[in-house]
C-alpha cells in the first residue's frame, strides 16, 4: 500500500519551519513561546504611555515590537522599558524567555516580588530593576546565573538575606530592610552603582566624590611644594 502524497501546502509549511528554526518554538496551541511569554508580561503590567501598544498576541514575530531586541537568529535577547511609569507585577513568565541577555525595567512603579523564574535565564548578562516598588526576598535562584555581570535592585522595598555569589557588579542599596547603615558595605559589588556600569571588568572613571578628593589632594600637594620652595629660596637670599 502506497503512502499518500504530501500536499503542496504541507510541504510549504515544513519548508518555512526548517528555514526559520527560531520561530518554530510553538506551544501546543500554535502560539510562539516567546510571544506567549511577552504577552503575559504585558498583561500583568499597566502601561500608561502605551509602550507595549504594538505587542500582538496573533504575531508570529515579536522582533518588531517596541522594547524588544532580538538576535540575528530572531530570538528575544532584550527587554528594555526604563522610565515608562509602568506599574503592576512582573510576570513569572519572564522565565520562559530563556535567551534573554538584558532586562532594563528601572525607574518604574513595578511592585510585588521578584519572580524566582528569573533564575532560569542562564544567558542573562544585565538585570536592572532599580527604583521600583518591589518587595520580598531576593530569589536565591539569581545566584546561579553565571553569565550575570550587572545586577541592580537598588531603591526598592526588598528584605531578607543577600544571596551568595551575586553578579560581578551588583547594587542593592536603598533597601533599608537589607542594607541598613551598618551593612551598606555589603550592598555593592566591584564598583558602586549606579555611577558606572562595569560590564567588561574595567575600572572606568573615578566616581565624582573620589575624583574631587583626588584633585584636592593634588592641589594641596602643589601648594605645599610651592611654599617649601619659597622658604628655601628665602634662606639663600637672607
Amino acid at each position: 500500500m502506497e503512502a499518500p502524497p504530501c500536499s503542496p501546502s504541507l510541504l510549504l509549511l515544513l519548508l518555512l519551519l526548517i528555514s526559520s528554526p527560531s520561530r518554530a518554538l510553538l506551544s501546543p496551541t500554535g502560539v510562539d513561546f516567546e510571544v506567549q511569554a511577552l504577552m503575559m508580561i504585558k498583561n500583568r503590567l499597566k502601561d500608561p504611555h502605551g509602550v507595549f501598544k504594538n505587542w500582538d498576541q496573533e504575531s508570529l514575530d515579536p522582533c518588531s515590537w517596541t522594547s524588544v531586541t532580538c538576535s540575528p537568529e530572531n530570538f528575544v535577547i532584550g527587554l528594555e522599558a526604563p522610565s515608562q511609569n509602568l506599574s503592576g507585577l512582573l510576570s513569572p513568565s519572564i522565565g520562559h524567555l530563556t535567551n534573554l541577555q538584558i532586562v532594563l525595567l528601572q525607574n518604574n512603579n513595578i511592585t510585588g516580588p521578584i519572580p524566582a523564574e528569573i533564575g532560569k535565564l542562564t544567558k542573562l548578562n544585565t538585570l536592572d530593576l532599580s527604583s521600583n516598588h518591589l518587595y520580598g526576598a531576593i530569589p536565591t535562584s539569581v545566584s546561579h546565573l553565571e553569565s550575570l555581570q550587572h545586577f541592580d535592585l537598588s531603591y526598592n522595598n526588598l528584605s531578607g538575606p543577600i544571596p551568595g555569589s551575586l553578579a560581578r557588579t551588583f547594587n542593592i542599596v536603598g533597601n533599608p530592610l537589607i542594607c541598613g547603615a551598618n551593612t551598606e558595605n555589603d550592598c555593592y559589588g566591584v564598583v558602586p552603582m549606579p555611577m558606572s556600569y562595569n560590564l567588561n571588568g574595567s575600572q572606568g572613571t573615578l566616581p565624582p566624590a573620589k575624583a574631587k578628593s583626588h584633585k584636592s589632594a593634588i592641589a594641596f600637594g602643589s601648594t605645599i611644594g610651592c611654599i617649601s620652595f619659597l622658604l628655601v629660596a628665602a634662606g639663600f637670599l637672607f
